[in-house]
């Protein structure tokens, strides 16, 4: 591998490939499935590219697949990767591997060998799988990654192997939770089916670094603090390289240059509509131990669902003006009076609950949301219709004063970090739109809430005023 191929270095010229300290540990890792979480520009794609180009130089009969993010980056990776190594062999050895075919997108040779690449690669059965930019690929097109996880990581089989990498790209998706469950496993009882798991983060790499001083911001001089205590200590070089870097990634800094996986997976994207609030409010410690203060009416604010969740925030208002959002629930298919049991197991005192607009739609027998819960012991209000953006908004300026439990409102909180944007293939890029899907209705339900604060927040309801309305409405 060091003494055979060519390749295109960052300048675009022609130098012979020899494998840096993080292509080097994935060459002495014998394990047959790799997953890659790295920083940019550490040449993990040319590396893969080689060794399969490589497994069918020299082997009979071996089938290689690479999956790329797009049509025009799996162009880019046969073109600047595959053919160009292929092209840039000694002559002397060219005659060694007779081409049986040369299209696009596919080489294959005489000897029974071929490697090709694409975009979904679901129909052909592989010796050797490699999925570049998977942690993309589920971001912007989750159709595309099932296909992926359901079609092509189906035509490997035991004793093959399958190479992964890729940035992060938020808190959900398989590479998500992939990435989640192989840093967790054993490497020493690694089964054939297992991932080994790499992470490959840029203070590790020499040439980030620069030699020219440069203040630090007093943010920036805090994040290396913290880097320190968790044993990572850097350079004045790697600082001041770090620092300019960050003046023009911002907060996609982490995402693209991460100093450890959960860094990487908490950065902020643009296609999710939250994730760089949330990363200021985990900054700011407002994700901690909320606890239930008795003397406080619980606030509920509601999204309301049948065959999809219905999502409800529980919070309270202390005098400081923060937002203690002590609890989250969500279930599918659940009638209301279950729910109203689940209210009362719970042992709140309960204030106003807020719901949406369509809490006054009627039902096929002409009953709204609101008469059903009325009749059943919930007070509440309707909120009028607002849009998504302005609630959206509202959402954004509003969680800086939010406190959140860290225990009760965990799944609520990866669900706001989820929220994505839709992404259009058309336009090559994030729409206004939000995704429907499981974090939706988590969102929806928080929007609500910060929409209706402000007809809480007035509110002259006292302690025992609360307490008499939990004891007329469930009893005790």
């Amino acid at each position: 591998m060091d003494n055979l191929y060519y390749i295109k270095d960052k300048e675009g010229k022609r130098v012979k490939f020899k494998m840096n300290w993080a292509q080097s540990e994935l060459w002495l890792d014998p394990h047959p499935c790799k997953l890659v979480l790295k920083a940019r520009q550490l040449g993990i794609t040319t590396y893969f590219c080689l060794l399969l180009l490589d497994k069918v130089l020299w082997q009979d009969n071996v089938s290689c697949g690479i999956i790329a993010h797009t049509l025009a980056d799996a162009s880019n990776i046969f073109q600047d990767k595959l053919k160009y190594a292929f092209d840039h062999i000694h002559p002397a050895l060219r005659p060694d591997f007779k081409l049986k075919g040369d299209s696009a997108k596919e080489l294959s040779f005489e000897h029974g060998s071929v490697i090709r690449v694409g975009t979904s690669l679901r129909s052909s059965t592989l010796n050797y799988l490699h999925i570049t930019e998977l942690g993309k690929i589920c971001a912007t097109m989750p159709e595309k990654a099932r296909e992926i996880v359901t079609g092509a990581l189906q035509t490997v089989t035991t004793g093959q192997h399958i190479y992964i990498e890729s940035t992060a790209e938020g808190r959900e998706g398989f590479y998500y939770d992939l990435c989640q469950k192989s840093e967790r496993l054993d490497r020493s009882k690694l089964t054939p089916l297992d991932y080994s798991f790499h992470f490959f983060p840029w203070h590790k790499e020499s040439a980030y670094s620069m030699g020219i001083h440069v203040p630090i911001p007093q943010d920036t001089k805090e994040y290396f603090d913290k880097l320190f205590l968790n044993g990572i200590e850097l350079s004045d070089p790697q600082k001041w390289w770090y620092t300019k870097k960050t003046e023009t990634l911002r907060e996609d800094m982490a995402r693209e240059y991460p100093s450890t996986p959960e860094e990487a997976f908490s950065a902020s994207q643009e296609g999710f509509w939250y994730a760089s609030y949330m990363k200021e409010i985990w900054d700011a410690g407002h994700i901690t131990n909320v606890s239930y203060d008795r003397a406080l009416p619980v606030y509920c604010s509601w999204d309301l669902g049948q065959a999809d969740s219905t999502s409800i925030w529980f919070f309270q208002l202390p005098r400081s003006g923060d937002i203690n959002l002590i609890d989250y629930w969500e279930r599918t298919n659940t009638p209301l009076d279950q729910v109203v049991i689940m209210l009362k197991e719970k042992q709140y005192n309960y204030g106003t609950h807020i719901w949406p607009h369509d809490a006054n739609a009627r039902d096929r027998a002409g009953i709204t949301f609101v008469q059903q819960a009325r009749a059943l012991g919930l007070t509440g209000f309707v909120l009028d219709p607002h849009s998504l953006l302005q609630g959206i908004n509202q959402v954004r300026t509003m969680l800086s004063k939010c406190w959140f439990d860290r225990t009760k409102c965990a799944k609520g909180l990866k669900h706001i970090e989820s929220y994505k944007k839709r992404w259009s293939s058309s336009l090559g890029g994030w729409t206004s739109e939000a995704v429907h899907d499981d974090a939706s209705h988590c969102c929806d339900s928080l929007r609500y809430a910060c929409a209706g604060i402000d007809r809480l927040s007035g509110s002259t309801q006292r302690p025992e005023d609360a307490a008499a309305i939990t004891r007329r409405f469930f009893g005790g």
